[in-house]
């Protein structure tokens, strides 16, 4: 069973442990990151980055990182 499966199985939320796993599986694996007045999808390779942008500035936040519906 592969990591994203793996997660599926559990709600398909994803911890930030996790995203290294993700990123080794496939790196342009879609994630869907909710924040405090949006939410936006992007590889997983890129999630840390944006995270970090939109945490910058301490005006929004990040709610939860997790695999999108298919």
């Amino acid at each position: 069973m592969n990591i994203i499966d793996k997660i599926r199985l559990h709600g398909g939320f994803i911890a930030e442990e996790q995203v290294p796993a993700i990123i080794a599986y496939n790196r342009l694996e879609l994630l869907l990151v909710r924040c405090g007045g949006g939410r936006f999808m992007c590889p997983a390779q890129d999630v840390k980055h944006f995270i970090s942008i939109i945490e910058a500035d301490g005006r929004d936040y990040v709610r939860d990182v997790s695999l999108p519906a298919r």
